[in-house]
């Protein structure tokens, strides 16, 4: 596990994650760049509405993975399913839909 010490927005932040200096520094990066959109279209922004800016995009990027785990796990049953079918067929027979 590797630990980082970060400098964002005048906030000394240090945590420990498993992800490599480069992810890291890509969040970082694109955390500072949604920042600075947001400041741009409305003005200085506090430190804890950014937080709930970022928490609500955390939250929403969460649930959809979640949705598409899902969506991909239903997939992944239905091909087992066709390919045990496919298993227990008689030899020359017609495969069931």
């Amino acid at each position: 596990m590797h630990s980082y010490h970060l400098d964002l927005f005048d906030l000394k932040v240090s945590f420990r994650t498993e992800a490599g200096s480069e992810r890291v520094e890509r969040a970082r990066a694109y955390v500072e760049k949604l920042y600075g959109q947001m400041k741009a279209q409305g003005g200085p922004l506090g430190k804890e509405c950014l937080l709930a800016i970022c928490l609500i995009g955390i939250a929403d990027d969460f649930l959809q993975l979640k949705e598409q785990t899902g969506q991909t796990e239903h997939t992944i049953d239905k091909l087992l399913r066709s390919l045990k079918d496919l298993e227990q067929a008689p030899a020359g027979s017609a495969p069931r839909d």
